[in-house]
């Protein structure tokens, strides 16, 4: 992905760029990317530490916007 990451224009690493970058891989190179099998307990895990990701940047925005 970092190769096909460095076609695309723009120098910034950006979460926008990096899906722009995997569904253009996806739609035109289907090839370069491949499943994964998670289990229930890894879905729950990882649902729990997005969720848990989500609540620290609203604090910190909080916190900015109490400054």
């Amino acid at each position: 992905m970092r190769r096909i990451a460095d076609l695309t224009p723009g120098s910034a690493k950006t979460d926008a760029k990096d899906a722009a970058v995997i569904a253009g891989a996806a739609r035109t190179m289907p090839h370069t990317l491949r499943a994964i099998n998670a289990s229930d307990e890894d879905a729950a895990a990882l649902s729990m530490l997005t969720g848990f990701d989500l609540d620290l940047a609203r604090q910190v925005n909080q916190s900015a916007n109490r400054i």
